[in-house]
């Protein structure tokens, strides 16, 4: 296995497994740092380097897009897992968001219509697309929460993990027949709750989804917290 699209798609395996791990062990987890160990320490076992630094991000601090894991018990309510690995050099990158307890009506709509926003955004990146355009689909997708998402869509993936195209509102750049890039919409209230839902994307006549993990929004119930 040498190609890039091949180190690609292993490396988006291995990362939906580290995911699917944490999921069946999250009850075990009490703090950010718990689960950023965990990621950090899966991909060693692999004898594979992270894509970067993971984003462990709980309640309040998941409306930080870039938020550092801390010690601090993880709370109710949303928590965004982003990370990736890298095989044989390429990597992948995918953020998935869960809930810590049960989630409330409201938080189930908001975070349902992300999910609907996200997946026809991905289906968007096809050969011939323009990157400006994704972005600004889901942008007016969002109508009045588009002041909450705080970043571009998404950017390109390879041996970096950001490298062009990029999925923004100043892009004029067009996806290419094997380019890998990421879609990754987001809503980010301010010291309240954060949501990014990511995934790593092969353009093709019709794009195909690396990371494969379930983008549902699941409960972690019954814990401690």
């Amino acid at each position: 296995m040498s190609s890039k699209t091949e180190c690609i798609k292993k490396a988006c395996e291995i990362t939906d497994e580290i995911f699917s791990m944490i999921v069946k062990r999250m009850q075990s987890f009490r703090t950010e740092k718990d689960i950023d160990l965990f990621i950090r320490k899966e991909a060693k076992r692999r004898k594979l380097k992270l894509a970067f630094p993971p984003i462990v991000a709980s309640a309040a601090h998941a409306s930080e897009i870039h938020h550092k894991p801390k010690r601090t018990k993880l709370k109710k309510g949303f928590l965004v897992m982003d990370f990736g690995v890298k095989f044989k050099g390429y990597c992948s990158d995918m953020t998935r968001t869960v809930h810590i307890g049960r989630a409330n009506e409201n938080e189930k709509k908001i975070y349902g219509r992300l999910l609907s926003i996200q997946k026809s955004a991905a289906k968007k990146a096809g050969q011939g697309a323009g990157c400006f355009e994704i972005d600004c689909f889901v942008r007016k997708a969002l109508g009045n929460d588009r002041q909450y998402f705080l970043h571009s869509l998404g950017h390109g993936v390879g041996r970096k993990v950001h490298e062009p195209p990029n999925l923004s509102p100043k892009s004029a750049e067009t996806l290419k027949q094997g380019d890998v890039v990421t879609v990754e919409p987001g809503i980010y209230v301010k010291n309240k709750f954060g949501m990014r839902i990511e995934d790593t994307i092969l353009v093709g006549k019709k794009p195909l989804i690396l990371t494969k993990s379930s983008k549902k929004l699941i409960e972690i119930l019954q814990t401690s917290n």
